[in-house]
This record gives structure tokens, sequence and C-alpha cells, in this order.
């Protein structure tokens, strides 16, 4: 036989010569070809799959597929020498064609069977993400000194005097009392004071002073009804509340005003706040003393419930985009952190790892949420019952059987079909065109019988008279979910235990709550607890941001690396374990914000501040806000005596699901309009109301964590085109000049309720000209004196003293 050798070859047989007997150099040899051709997709920037080689422990523990990167004497094993010597295309690392040389692939070969030595370096990463401000403890700052003792009303005060001090900033005076009624009336219950209300407290300011007569004030408003409904709008926008799923049908969810109404009456009952958390996440696995209680707490879980849906069919439902959604609220909303960035790889620039998200995700994956309906099951399923068994049984018994015979089939086929969908995907990597084609094939069948099944069950269901339900969570298998590979759910890798963070602490299940339980509770304690770092902080940042416009932390839902930094960490600190130390009571966090001088300041500015603190950064004077969307039509409302004040304690008129035919091209678009509170109105997912978008309000798909203040020409000629201003306007002008209500047409009386002060003589003067000028324009034959009553109306209305905030 003839034998030869190229160069190459000679090349290849020296490197294994001079590896099997001096050994591999990490350093000069191995580390650079990692550096090289592997760190694009897996740095401390980009950790795919969980790998990192700029962090030497990823590389020996167990990577998100459920493989071992590297185990010391073991190539088998070692999933990087697999991958960089198998055939297989799909597998092949480096991808797309950059491949090793057989002199590299053999260094690498000969540092694993050696034991893998990787030396500590100066170069190891530093685990500097967990140091960042917002994962450490909360501290316990003391007031700081300050030189002037008479300026501050509270200690809060002193943490904003002192930063004054030193920039040698003078703050502006104290603001009016009519302002300062008019900004608590509006910051606590979303109405106008009326003009009785402020000449009680103007009285009340000269008798007893500013200070007491303020304190008694926000004691009023934080025990009216509106308050409730004003602040658990707020939390409406934070948690993305709608009465629809979202889903490509945006099928209604009748059931949801119950989570509305449990949001108002917390707010109202200032339900600790560490105990609300619990309740929306884990309310149905808390214990409950009557059938009542339990109702409560069943339908506090909506919070979860709430989550978005998409899709239309039941065959290979995204499940895991609703409980994605879930994971991305819950960590924006409760946290100030974007944990579902995790999904598909290691956060890029938070320490959230992808083990994390999927910690996370085991807890809601052994849950079962409600099912809205689809296009394709035209009715809603697995809600939790509001009404005993014996009742339930009463109701449903005679269809049981044949819904448990419907509801097994569905499972068998749902279940075949994901496990189908798994081994394709796996198959797939090394199958032919024709074998994948014919594995394609047989999933289909598979996912038409599913179908059919689904539909039939849904006919079926639409045959029982309707139950008293919540929409709401309850548990469901509890099990530990395994990482789905760029977040594709047939792509799975190892399986994760159910856990928090790790950088919030880690904490996980126990064996034997892992069993039976889905973690719910167990991560309501974790999230509650006064050790993390987060929760606090997040709260008390919101609720300041919701009373000044502007958070300590400007970026209220992302409190890591790349959100902003507290301009007043000490007084976030402060406020933070004064709010956990006062029973997590949102009411005395208003009172200890608002009794605070910072809060009342005037709202004009100081030339000399404005050189240094142009933004008003350092809180030298009041933020001017403008009115949000609910409050300007709730304002229109109270104004021309139509508003209706009493809440809404009754569903819909949505249609019974025995006429629901909604679909992707005919979505549920209904609406039921009323002369309600705007928070009592149909919120719709995926067809908002032109009016909410032309205000800048919510978006119920996402957290909305503070609310723009654009200014629009839209706004403009809202105010003077609009059919809904101009019937307020025209109803305001009767009631006025009709003399309704005892209400006589004094300019000064209509000036005070529209603005919320006395006109000055100038004003009057103005105002009567106004009158003047348009009955010599409109027709005699006409209400001339109405006609010209409303347009005096409407020109009030369109000043910004009345759309901003002093």
């Amino acid at each position: 036989m003839r034998f030869w050798v190229n160069q190459f070859s000679i090349l290849f047989l020296f490197g294994c010569f001079a590896s099997t007997c001096c050994g591999v150099d990490f350093e000069k040899e191995v580390l650079p070809i990692f550096q090289e051709h592997c760190s694009d997709c897996h740095s401390a920037d980009d950790r795919n799959g969980g790998l990192s080689f700029d962090d030497r422990k990823t590389v020996f523990h167990e990577a998100d597929s459920g493989e071992m990167p590297v185990v010391p004497r073991d190539l088998d094993s070692s999933e990087i020498f697999q991958r960089v010597t198998t055939s297989v295309e799909e597998l092949q690392m480096p991808p797309d064609g950059d491949r090793l040389s057989p002199s590299q692939i053999e260094v690498i070969r000969q540092w694993i069977i050696d034991g893998a030595k990787w030396p500590k370096t100066d170069n190891d990463e530093v685990e500097v993400l967990s140091d960042h401000w917002s994962f450490q403890p909360i501290a316990s700052p003391n007031p700081p000194e300050v030189e002037d003792e008479s300026w501050p009303y509270s200690p809060l005060d002193r943490f904003l005097q002192k930063q004054h001090e030193v920039e040698h900033l003078q703050p502006v005076a104290d603001a009016s009392p009519v302002a300062l009624i008019r900004r608590a009336t509006y910051g606590l219950t979303g109405l106008p004071p009326t003009p009785e209300e402020i000449d009680n407290f103007l009285q009340a300011v000269e008798e007893q002073g500013q200070r007491t007569a303020f304190a008694k004030l926000v004691d009023d408003l934080l025990s009216r009804s509106t308050y409730g409904e004003r602040w658990g709008r707020h939390w409406m926008d934070w948690v993305r509340y709608a009465d629809t799923a979202g889903d490509n049908s945006d099928f209604p969810i009748p059931q949801a005003y119950l989570y509305r109404n449990y949001i108002i009456e917390s707010f109202n009952d200032d339900l600790p706040y560490d105990r609300f958390l619990t309740e929306q996440i884990a309310g149905d696995l808390l214990p409950a003393e009557d059938r009542e209680e339990r109702n409560r707490l069943s339908i506090a879980t909506g919070y979860l419930a709430m989550s978005r849906r998409f899709g239309s069919l039941v065959e290979r439902y995204p499940w895991h985009l609703t409980i994605e959604d879930t994971i991305d609220n819950l960590g924006r909303t409760v946290l100030g952190l974007t944990i579902s960035c995790a999904r598909c790889h290691d956060h890029k620039f938070d320490p959230i790892s992808t083990r994390d998200y999927y910690g996370l995700y085991g807890i809601f994956s052994s849950t079962r949420y409600p099912f809205p309906g689809l296009e394709l099951f035209q009715t809603q399923h697995d809600l939790v019952p509001l009404v005993s068994q014996s009742e339930v049984d009463a109701i449903a018994g005679p269809f049981q059987e044949k819904t448990t015979q419907l509801e097994n089939e569905l499972k068998k086929l749902l279940d075949d079909c994901e496990e189908r969908s798994i081994e394709n995907a796996a198959k797939a990597l090394t199958a032919t065109v024709d074998e994948q084609r014919k594995m394609r094939d047989e999933l289909d069948a598979m996912l038409i019988r599913a179908r059919r099944a689904g539909e039939k069950l849904a006919d079926h269901l639409k045959e029982i008279p309707p139950i008293p339900s919540a929409y709401a969570v309850q548990d469901a298998n509890p099990h530990d979910s395994r990482v789905q590979i760029k977040g594709e759910p047939d792509r799975l890798g190892a399986v994760v235990p159910r856990h928090f963070p790790e950088v919030l602490g880690g904490q996980r299940l126990s064996a034997s709550e892992a069993d039976d339980q889905s973690g719910r509770r167990q991560l309501a304690e974790w999230l509650t607890d006064a050790s993390n770092p987060l929760t606090a902080r997040v709260i008390v940042n919101r609720v300041w941001q919701r009373h000044f416009g502007v958070g300590i932390v400007p970026s209220t839902s992302d409190f890591g690396l790349r959100g902003q930094v507290p301009t007043h960490p000490d007084l976030l600190d402060w406020l933070a374990t004064d709010f956990m130390q006062n029973g997590w009571s949102i009411k005395h966090l208003h009172r200890t914000i608002m009794n605070s001088r910072t809060y009342q300041l005037s709202s004009e500015d100081r030339s000399e501040n404005l050189k240094t603190d142009p933004s008003n950064t350092l809180y030298w004077k009041f933020h001017r806000q403008r009115l949000d969307a609910e409050s300007i039509r709730d304002t229109l409302l109270t104004l021309s005596h139509e508003l209706d004040p009493s809440p809404q304690t009754e569903p819909y008129a949505i249609p019974p699901y025995s006429k629901w035919k909604y679909t992707q091209h005919h979505p549920f678009k209904d609406d039921y309009p009323s002369n309600k509170r705007s928070v009592y109105l149909m919120t719709r997912r995926l067809t908002a109301k032109p009016y909410f978008q032309t205000f800048d309000g919510p978006d119920p798909n996402v957290c909305t964590s503070d609310r723009d203040q654009s200014v629009t020409p839209l706004q403009a000629l809202y105010f003077v085109n609009d059919e809904f201003l101009h019937e307020q306007a025209d109803k305001m002008s009767a009631m006025w000049i009709d003399g309704e209500n005892s209400e006589p047409a004094d300019l000064q009386h209509i000036f005070k309720t529209i603005l919320c002060r006395d006109p000055s003589s100038e004003e009057i003067e103005l105002m009567e000209q106004h009158l003047a000028a348009v009955i010599a324009a409109v027709p005699s034959d006409g209400d001339q004196e109405k006609t010209a009553m409303a347009s005096l109306v409407r020109s009030l209305l369109r000043l910004n003293e009345f759309l901003y905030i002093d």
C-alpha cells in the first residue's frame, strides 16, 4: 500500500505529539480558541444557552440545554467537544462555516482529557451586576442635619433640603390654599373640589393654619370612596387591566369587573400592600373563614388571570406567551425588572439568567389559567365558581359525565400533539427532507383531531346553564419546567427547579412543597419579604411618581442596570423603611408625602434655580402636571351634574356565550357607554377608545409605568369640536342660566366652579365682553343667552389653568 502524508497532516500529527508530550497550556492555546471562535455568542454580554467563556463557572455547570459544556476527563459527556466534532450541520459549533481546524480540536480534546484545568486569572468575570444599587439591602438612613431647622415640615423634607443647601438652591414659597386643595383633591380622588369645599378649606386655613387644615383635608380625601377609584385606576395601569383577553379576536371577559372592583375596594380599605400582593398572586391558596372571603380571595387572582391571550386555535395554544406576559408584568410592576428578557437567553444587562426565568415559569405553568374563548372554541372554560360545590353540582351535574369524557379526550389529544411536536423538533436535526415532511403531515393530522375535539367540547359547554364564576386561577399539576431553547416551547432543555431569581435570594421550594403546590404562595412570600430589596422601593417610587409627576427613580419599571439611578437614594430607602414599618399602608405613605413641605410648594419658577437645576430634579418647586384623560372626562361630567357617582357592581351587557361568534376579522368591539366614572368604562385591548388615545390613556396590553403628557393639535381640536364636550358645556349653560339646583347665573360662581378660584375684576370684564360678542353674533330667534354661556364655558375649559395642576 502506498503511504503518503501532506503538509497539513504533518502539522496535525506534530500538534498531537506536542500536546500529548508537553500538555496543553490553557492560557496560550485553549483560551484563545474560545475567544476567537466562541465568544461572539458565549460572552458576558451574550450568554447563549447559559454559557459564557468570560465566566468560568458556566463552562463546568449544566447548560440551558441540559448538557454539560465540559466534564473533565470525559469527552463523551463534554458537549463542547461533541459540538466541534459532529458532522450534523445543525449541531455544529461554531456555526456558519467557522469550523475549528483539526489541530484546534486536538488542543481542546487534550485539554479535557488532562482535566480541563482553568486557572483563575485577573480576567475572570467579576460579579459586579449584583452590586448594583437596587439589589442592595434597603437601608434605614437618618434624616440629615440641615442649616435651616425652620423649613422642613417632616423628616422627608430634610433629605431634599440638604440637597438644596448643597446646591445653593432656594425653594419657592408655599402654594396658595386654592392651588393646594385643587392639587390634593385631584391627586387623591381624580375630581375637582367644589366651590363649597374650597370655601370651607379657606376658612379652616384662616382658623387653624395651612399645615393643620391641609393635614385634615388629606385625611378627609383618603376616607372618600372616590380615593379607591382614583388609585385603583393607577394600579390598573400597572397591571394592564382590560375587559377583553387580547387574543386575535379579543374575546370579552364578562367577569373582569369583579377584579377591578376588588382593586378599588382594597385601596379604600387600605389593605396592606404586602397582603394586597399576596392575595393577587395566591389568594386561592390562603385560608378563608367563609364563602364570601373565599370568593374575594379567588377574585383577587384575577391579576394573574388577566394575562394576555394569543392565537386562535385550541391546539398548540401558546400558553408560553401568556406565562411570559405574567412574568413580564410581575417583574416590571412589582420588582421593577425586565425579567422576561431572559426567556430566550440570559439577560444582557441585569443579573437575571434564563434559569431564573424558567424557575418562575414553572410556578405559573403549574397554575391553571381560565380559558376566555377563542375563534374555534367560542366559550369560556376553567373559571372558578363563586358558589358552593353543591350548587355547582346541581347546575352542571346532569352534564358532568359527558363534560369529563370530552375534556379527557381533548387533553389526551393535546398531550399527544405536544409530545409529538417535541419529538419532531429533536428528530428534525438529523432527518431527511422526506422524513421531515412525513413528520409534519402526521402532526398536522393529530392537530386537526384535537381541534375537532375542542369544538365538540365547546359546543357541549354552551349547553350548560351559566354558573356564577370568577375569571381567576387555580393550582394545576405541580411541576418544574424545562428551559425552552431560544424561547421555543418544542425545543426543551434542562429541568429548572422553581425558584426566586438568584440575585434576590434564590429561594426554592422544598421537596414536599414542590410535589403538591404550584409555588405561588411561596412566591408571594418571597416578594413581600422585608429583606427583598425591590418590592417596597418600587411601590414607594410609584406612589411618589403619581404625586410629583416623576419618580425618585425616573424609570419606574426598570430598576436594573439600564434604568435610571435614584435622584435621592437615601430618601427612597427612608420612605421604603417607613412604609414597611407602618404596616405597608399606602394611605400612610400618602400622608407622609403630602404633609411634607416639598409637596406643598408652589409650582412657580425661580430664575436663579433654573440655571442650576432646570429640570427641577431637586424638587425646589412642585412639578406642574396635566390632568389625565380620566380626570378631564370625569370633571366635565361633574361640572354638568351628569356624573353618576355610583360604582358599577353589575357586569356589562355582554351577549351570552351561546351567541358568541367573534373571529380574527370580526373581533369583539362592543362598548357600553355610561356617565359613570371613567374607571368603570369598558376597556378593550385591541381597539382602544380614540379619546383615551388622544389624551395619553394607558395601554391595556403592557404595564403603563407613567402617563405621557403630550401636547398635540388633536387635543386642542377636542376642546373645539368634540360632541361630548359640547354636550357638557350646553348642559352647564342650561343649568346656570335656568338656575337649576338653585345655582344662579353668576360669572364669579361659574369661573370658580371650573377653575377653582375667584376671578379678578379684569377677568369678569373679559367674560362679560365674550358673552356680549356671542349674543350679537348669533341669530335672535334662538336661545342667545344659553348659546353665549356655552361658548364662554368652552373657552374656560380650553385654558391651561383648567388642564394643568399647579
